[in-house]
């Protein structure tokens, strides 16, 4: 697990998300809309911590 701010998530993250088109462009533009929506566009920042996680099965 990472914490990082919304404007420094990198590529890889946004790539092993796997949504949309796995660019991070595209996963800036919908994490965007999402929060704005969500939060309200007050609330939402570039430097929104965004908490990164990632998994590994173990078990299949």
């Amino acid at each position: 697990m990472e914490i990082a701010p919304f404007d420094e998530v990198g590529e890889d993250f946004a790539f092993a998300e796997g949504e949309d088109d796995r660019s991070l462009a595209s996963w800036r533009t919908q994490h965007e809309l999402y929060w704005r929506r969500v939060l309200g566009d007050d609330r939402f920042s570039p430097r929104l911590p965004v908490v990164q996680e990632r998994f590994e099965v173990v078990y299949p």
